[in-house]
């Protein structure tokens, strides 16, 4: 097995299990950002293993090779169901959707611009988890082609991107808004890095569920501290902890 739990190449080709596809051509690269050398290129609709999420990155296994793609080109490989969708107006007891029960937002970033279903997945086709008002907000957690998963309250589910509006941040000196020292959970395997984004070094690679505590705010960026050491992370990638 290798560091990500999946199985070596030789034996990837025969028990790996396609979870996504590309919406566009694509370059595959050697790492998380447009400087890395490119591997190869992908079609349209190219159908691989999604590894990991770091950032604006996606780490994944396609054609034998291990590489980076930007993941607002991938989207799930949509699932056929044989039943009907959930009725827009059931109840929310009638579905047993998982609640995020240790978590909750660091913070809504999106504020929805019409009365949306909230769906199982990045799909017309998949279940209705909820309806969301319009003007309701919500934290924009991850977008994959034309859609974004978000947290509502304690259910997270599909929405597509269009009707999102970005609630704009405070303006802050220097651009670094302190934050009193809040917990939080890091939610996925991810590079913590010197400085608030992509081209600063790493620091560390920390696991997923890591506790560490939020020291400060920056854009898109969170400053944190781990073991007394402090470092940038993607806020999109920490939940605090009730």
């Amino acid at each position: 097995m290798n560091p990500v739990g999946l199985p070596n190449k030789s034996a990837l080709t025969s028990s790996v299990t396609l979870t996504h596809r590309t919406t566009a051509s694509l370059k595959l690269r050697k790492g998380a950002g447009r400087h890395y050398v490119v591997q190869s290129n992908l079609a349209e609709l190219t159908e691989l293993a999604l590894i990991e999420v770091i950032g604006s990155w996606a780490h994944v296994f396609v054609n034998g090779i291990y590489g980076w793609l930007p993941n607002i080109y991938l989207e799930p490989i949509p699932t056929v169901f044989d039943k009907p969708v959930v009725a827009e107006d059931e109840d929310d007891d009638d579905y047993s959707e998982p609640v995020l029960s240790r978590y909750s937002l660091i913070e809504a970033t999106h504020v929805t611009t019409a009365t949306l279903n909230l769906r199982k997945g990045s799909g017309t086709g998949y279940p209705v988890l909820k309806v969301i008002d319009q003007g309701s907000k919500v934290r924009s957690i991850l977008q994959q082609g034309l859609w974004s998963q978000v947290q509502a309250g304690k259910l997270m589910g599909w929405v597509p991107s269009m009707y999102l509006q970005e609630i704009p941040a405070r303006p802050a000196r220097g651009g670094l808004i302190a934050v009193p020292n809040q917990r939080a959970l890091t939610t996925i395997r991810l590079n913590a890095r010197r400085g608030p984004g992509d081209h600063y070094s790493l620091v560390r690679i920390l696991p997923a569920d890591t506790a560490v505590v939020i020291v400060a705010r920056q854009g898109a960026w969170r400053q944190i501290d781990r073991d007394g050491d402090q470092m940038w992370v993607p806020a999109s990638q920490l939940r605090t902890v009730y």
